[in-house]
């Protein structure tokens, strides 16, 4: 402050004690009113502003503050009985009580000059007292300092709160800045004062508690827990507005008591919550935590994790508790889930009727199934631990301790083994390993099949096959005997019966040429059926040996392009009967796989049959077409508008010596259509009728795949 008074006489005196108290009692005031005026505001006059109230409440006081400062004290220095000495220590006492003041305190003039300060203003800047005295603020650094200054020369208190970057220290601090207008003896502003204090530390702490308070609500609000607090002696209970949403109420708190809560638990629980809360605050457990059901305002109940930590006194009691609930319901449930999928897994692998086990890389047994222990006769305390090796037949070991160290490198391997059993039988098994992983590391999963019975049943299998293999060797001699005597059959229809057939014909046509008139009607009448039964007994042996033929002749597939081979074959039937008059109709591109020579005789029986029904329509029609079946085979279809037949007897219609029509009315044998059904059986395939009296007949085939019939299939090659 300035240099202390002096005895320079009783008018200096008397002129400069009056104005030094009264600026120590006016910087008083100011400091005294500006601490006051925040908290006051709000409560004396809610629709004021805090600026306003502190800039009349100043007003008001000021002018008061020194007339009381005058009243107090002398009123007149030259009185007689007032002394310079009395005087000097007044002075002393307001220097000392402004020296005191844990703010800093400086007084500037209209002009922005500092004129008076005290030593804390010089600390909080870190400025020598020289440098300050009559400083020019306008020419500081940090400008921001300014604006309330002025606004105090202007009459209004001002205030600010931030940084101040210093003009010689370049030190950054925070700084809150209070000014006031100073008043001369005419009531203008003469000047000002302001108040200011360090804050840097206040401000710092501030900061990393409301960081603190930040990032301890963001881990609240992230792990989606309330918050409690509890008084064990006055029993009350707060509740913060997450656990209030945990319950489904509404508000930003609730104070209760801690007997409401128990309420609200579950009444299964509230036993095991009271023990291990009890087990706490008398030091049990360093901790409380407890998974208990809470009552939701729903009416449901939640499951909750509820974690709290007593505070204690010097004496160990606790006298406070804290905490956080969380709601665990959706862990609950999966809890739940997982321990039903657990349990059906099991019963599920329990049930599977193979052996299942799961082998550690130390080669013990940690997991099975039911199947696998009854079937070798153990216990599960037996199996526990139990390294696999152990139950393998001694024979077998090496073998399969080789392929668990490849299913190790490659993954995945396969192996037959025997195992022993606990009474000692041998059980073989197929082993199916793949690499798991289980509980952090990585296993082999073993799946073995008992193959005892189909061992047995191959065995047996092998022994049938073996009496087969010599059944069939008897057949097949027995067939080739068959074969060699029908061979023999054949040769002799062709040869031995053939000559008395020629020799009956020869006669009958002997008899008739050079005794035909020695004859009546009669015998000549018998003469001629004589004649036509030895032909016709001919025709059968034909159709008899083409049968045979066709049956044993080797199956030869070719393509074969129906088209040409049908041209030929009506062709012949127009020369034989060029007086008919037949409508011939053909799908173009009719081609097929099959033996051409046996295709040519199936095409000329039914084409010759429905030739030879169509004789008594002058409007004949014959229709060869290709359709397919549902399995999209090729279906090759003959039909007429002949004389058909009734479907009663088509079961006949494929027998050899069938006939549905009489031969006085159509000639045949009933060989032809035997013989094209034979022809469609050797290439695989099936041959169906339908038809109607007067209404036609239409025969439909198909010829099987090519690799069907037993027999040789030669080149690819059209033939015709």
């Amino acid at each position: 402050m300035s240099p202390p008074l002096t005895e320079h006489g009783q008018a200096q005196s008397t002129g400069f004690a009056p104005r030094f108290r009264g600026l120590l009692i006016y910087v008083a005031t100011a400091i005294v009113w500006t601490m006051l005026s925040t908290p006051l505001a709000p409560l004396v006059s809610p629709s004021v502003g805090e600026g306003v109230f502190q800039l009349w409440g100043f007003v008001l006081l000021a002018p008061l503050a020194l007339y009381l400062g005058g009243c107090l004290g002398p009123r007149r220095i030259g009185i007689p009985g007032i002394d310079l000495q009395s005087l000097r220590q007044q002075e002393a006492r307001y220097l000392t009580l402004l020296e005191s003041l844990p703010v800093g305190i400086f007084h500037y003039d209209r002009k922005l000059r500092i004129t008076e300060f005290n030593g804390r203003f010089a600390e909080i800047l870190h400025v020598p007292m020289n440098t300050l005295r009559r400083l020019d603020i306008g020419t500081l650094r940090d400008q921001r300092i300014l604006e309330p200054l002025r606004a105090a020369l202007d009459g209004k208190p001002a205030r600010y709160d931030g940084e101040y970057l210093g003009t010689y220290t370049m030190r950054k601090i925070r700084v809150t800045l209070r000014t006031a207008p100073v008043f001369d003896e005419e009531g203008q502003v003469s000047g000002g004062v302001g108040i200011v204090e360090d804050v840097s530390a206040q401000y710092e702490a501030e900061s990393m508690l409301r960081e603190s308070e930040t990032r301890y609500a963001l881990a609240m609000r992230g792990t989606h827990e309330g918050l409690w607090d509890w008084n064990p002696e006055s029993h009350s209970l707060f509740l913060s507005n997450r656990l209030l949403l945990v319950l489904g109420i509404e508000g930003d708190h609730l104070r209760t008591t801690s007997d409401e809560w128990l309420k609200l638990i579950h009444p299964d629980d509230r036993k095991l919550f009271q023990n291990m809360l009890i087990d706490h605050l008398k030091g049990r457990t360093p901790h409380f935590e407890c998974e208990y059901r809470v009552r939701h305002q729903g009416g449901d109940y939640r499951w909750v994790l509820a974690r709290g930590l007593a505070l204690r006194n010097e004496r160990g009691l606790a006298y406070r508790m804290v905490g956080s609930i969380g709601d665990i319901t959706g862990r609950k449930r999966a809890e739940v889930r997982l321990k039903n999928e657990l349990a059906f897994t099991r019963t599920l692998i329990d049930s599977l009727p193979i052996a299942l086990l799961v082998v550690r890389p130390d080669g013990s047994i940690s997991l099975w199934n039911r199947f696998f222990a009854q079937i070798l006769g153990y216990s599960d305390d037996d199996i526990n631990g139990m390294l696999a090796l152990r139950l393998v037949a001694p024979e077998d070991k090496a073998l399969l301790e080789q392929r668990l160290e490849a299913t190790l490198h490659d993954g995945e391997a396969s192996v037959r083994a025997a195992l022993i059993a606990r009474d000692g039988r041998r059980i073989p098994f197929d082993f199916f390993a793949r690499i798991i992983e289980l509980d952090g590391e990585r296993r082999v999963l073993c799946i073995a099949s008992d193959i005892s019975e189909r061992l047995a049943t191959e065995a047996r299998m092998r022994e049938l096959n073996r009496t087969l293999e010599s059944r069939v060797a008897e057949r097949t001699a027995q067939l080739a005997s068959a074969l060699k005597e029908l061979e023999s059959f054949s040769y002799s229809v062709s040869h031995d019966l053939r000559a008395p057939l020629r020799a009956i014909d020869g006669y009958s046509v002997i008899l008739t040429s050079e005794y035909g008139s020695a004859l009546d009607d009669e015998a000549r009448m018998l003469l001629q059926r004589m004649r036509a039964a030895v032909q016709r007994m001919g025709m059968l042996i034909d159709d008899l040996l083409n049968l045979a033929r066709v049956s044993r002749q080797p199956l030869e597939r070719q393509t074969v392009r129906l088209n040409p081979l049908i041209e030929e074959i009506v062709a012949e039937l127009r020369q034989r009967e060029p007086e008919r008059r037949v409508r011939i109709e053909v799908a173009p591109d009719l081609q097929v796989r099959a033996d051409p020579n046996l295709m040519r005789i199936a095409l000329e029986n039914l084409l010759g049959n429905a030739w030879k029904f169509t004789a008594r329509h002058e409007d004949a029609l014959i229709r060869v077409t290709q359709t397919h079946d549902p399995e999209g085979q090729e279906v090759f279809c003959v039909e007429d508008n002949g004389a058909g037949f009734d479907m009663r007897y088509v079961d006949k219609l494929f027998g050899a010596f069938q006939r549905l029509h009489h031969e006085r009315d159509f000639q045949g044998t009933g060989i032809g259509l035997a013989t094209v059904a034979r022809i469609v059986q050797r290439h695989g395939g099936e041959i169906w009728a339908h038809g109607e009296p007067d209404q036609g007949a239409r025969f439909c085939f198909t010829l099987g795949s090519p690799l069907s019939d037993g027999g040789t299939t030669a080149a690819d090659h059209p033939a015709a």
